[in-house]
């Protein structure tokens, strides 16, 4: 089983941002986060192409402790079956927050993705900005480590838009 943890590059196509930002954008009109997932194939052992963006049915809330979205798990696995069926992989969760980019305490505890070597992406300001990888926060998960922030020449080396 090829691992996700070995991947050195992910061949992303402008057109899944696009999708993914069109939903971030849609659902923060609204005041809320949105979340969508990035699925694919690897090309190789260290190398994944994603072909396509699952936008989940999403619970979106706004309570004193911020903003929250939930993916129910009769969804997650309606995705699972998906994946299987299709032969894919999931390997980045993408989502946006009202301000800063950053992880915060629930996206570390509770990621929709916890598979060693994943990826989970936070978007600034609902996706209001034009699209630029520099405003992204990347996070990779490294097992003893957990979260881990990539420093923005590892995230540019590593995710090459097509």
């Amino acid at each position: 089983m090829k691992k996700l943890s070995n991947i050195k590059k992910v061949i992303l196509p402008k057109i899944e941002i696009v999708c993914v930002y069109n939903h971030l954008r849609d659902v923060g009109k609204r005041g809320f986060e949105g979340v969508a997932l990035w699925t694919g194939n690897f090309l190789s052992e260290d190398t994944f192409e994603i072909k396509n963006t699952i936008i989940p049915n999403q619970k979106t809330y706004n309570s004193e402790g911020g903003l929250l979205y939930i993916v129910g798990e009769e969804e997650l696995h309606r995705i699972n079956l998906w994946l299987y069926e299709n032969k894919q992989t999931l390997i980045s969760q993408i989502h946006s927050h009202p301000g800063e980019a950053y992880h915060s305490s629930t996206d570390d505890s509770f990621p929709i993705i916890a598979r060693m070597g994943a990826l989970s992406i936070v978007v600034p300001d609902f996706g209001f900005r034009a699209f630029t990888l520099e405003d992204w926060a990347v996070y990779r998960l490294f097992p003893q480590l957990g979260w881990v922030e990539l420093p923005f020449k590892e995230t540019k080396s590593l995710i090459q838009i097509i």
